[in-house]
């Protein structure tokens, strides 16, 4: 059979955890051809719609649906899912048929690359996974090294590599010492996470102002730099106090306005478990305001016990977040890259201290770490996310840094 796609190998920056993972196929038990919408590029979708394979052809003729054309070449079309379980049509047995019966170049560009994200930053290229991949989640979340980085080859498609532009006023050096600080900043020793996160915001929000001035760039990076190695910074962070109530009321409302039916049975139980903990409705997400911040501050309170099952699950979450998303080059400026940072952070912890607010006993970590894949499955992938939860902070006040500390301490 002849190859559909061409990939092409490169050498690429990876935290340990990727060149670990394999796909575990019918062992998944929230798996990527169930509840989503499957895109399909036009040469995959050309191809599946003239394809007279015997095993495939029905499935074929009966799933493959046209995307409006302004979606252009990428999202050309897609799969329908099967109207019974919400599953991809061409699934057999708990593996993809194409795979099977064809191979693996004719897999979409969607499902060849799912949960891997490639880029070239500046000519460094790099590759991290996406924690909505029960599998991929599990080996960031919980082995001690998985974020010590190595150089490895890795197999990409040239389309689907994300390429980071220079911004003005941003050489391509300082834009790569700038991410190395932050993630050495995330990295650092002696400084508990809320306090990393509150010196990452203060220096994002600094560099903001100086986007055209790069020599005052890099001397910002120098002076963070003196700051943590001398210990200072501890000093203007130990008067800060947790305000559990704001984080309460401002997450419920972010959570309020997207819960809702669910994609897989696997994300249903673990949303209904978090809803039922916060008092919510399971359906709308919304809860009387006493019983969520009486459920927040028990959960919170307790976190850090179940946390001693998965004591990197926190900070590898955030450190995957800025290496895959190449923190703070992002959508926006630096603090706008921060602020989808926190905000998220913030979300998972309401949900990660949900799980832990029943008087029952406390979660392990695989539930910790089902708790950070549904999460990002079902809110790191919706595009309106971000938008929704920084009309959320500035309606209600608190998308500047004085206030977003109390946000950040539980």
């Amino acid at each position: 059979m002849a190859t559909l796609h061409l990939t092409r190998t490169i050498h690429a920056l990876t935290p340990n955890y990727v060149s670990r993972f394999r796909c575990i196929g019918a062992e998944c038990k929230d798996n990527c051809c169930t509840g989503w919408h499957i895109s399909l590029d036009k040469k995959t979708f050309n191809s599946y719609r003239q394809s007279k394979h015997p095993e495939l052809r029905a499935a074929f003729d009966k799933g493959l649906q046209r995307e409006p054309s302004e979606n252009g070449d990428r999202l050309y079309g897609r799969i329908a899912l099967s109207d019974k379980d919400g599953t991809c049509p061409l699934m057999q047995g708990g593996l993809c048929g194409v795979q099977k019966h064809m191979d693996e170049s004719h897999l979409s560009n969607t499902c060849f690359t799912y949960p891997r994200v490639s880029a070239d930053f500046g000519g460094q290229m790099q590759q991290a996974l996406q924690l909505s991949c029960p599998e991929a989640a599990r080996l960031a979340l919980l082995a001690p090294d998985a974020f010590e980085f190595t150089e490895t080859t890795v197999a990409v498609r040239p389309d689907d590599l994300v390429v980071a532009r220079p911004r003005e006023g941003f050489p391509e050096q300082l834009m790569h010492d700038v991410r190395i600080f932050c993630l050495q900043l995330m990295r650092s020793q002696g400084l508990e996470l809320w306090q990393r996160l509150a010196m990452l915001g203060v220096f994002c929000e600094r560099l903001t102002a100086l986007e055209r001035d790069s020599a005052a760039a890099a001397r910002l990076i120098d002076s963070f730099t003196s700051l943590l190695e001398s210990g200072s910074a501890l000093d203007a962070l130990q008067g800060l106090q947790p305000d559990h109530e704001a984080q309460a009321l401002v997450f419920a409302t972010i959570w309020g306005g997207l819960a809702g039916p669910a994609g897989t049975a696997h994300e249903r139980a673990v949303l209904a478990s978090v809803a039922a903990n916060l008092g919510a409705d399971p359906h709308t997400g919304n809860a009387p305001v006493a019983d969520v911040l009486a459920a927040y501050a028990t959960g919170v309170r307790r976190l850090p016990l179940a946390l001693e099952a998965a004591p990197h699950l926190l900070d590898h979450y955030i450190l995957n977040e800025m290496f895959t998303h190449l923190f703070p080059f992002g959508r926006g400026s630096a603090y706008d890259s921060y602020l989808e940072l926190v905000s998220r952070f913030g979300l998972l912890r309401m949900m990660l201290a949900a799980r832990c607010a029943s008087e029952g006993p406390l979660p392990d970590a695989d539930a910790l770490v089902e708790t950070v894949q549904v999460f990002y499955r079902r809110f790191r992938h919706n595009t309106g996310f971000a938008r929704r939860v920084n009309d959320a902070l500035k309606n209600s006040g608190w998308n500047s840094l004085d206030k977003l500390y109390g946000f950040l301490r539980h």
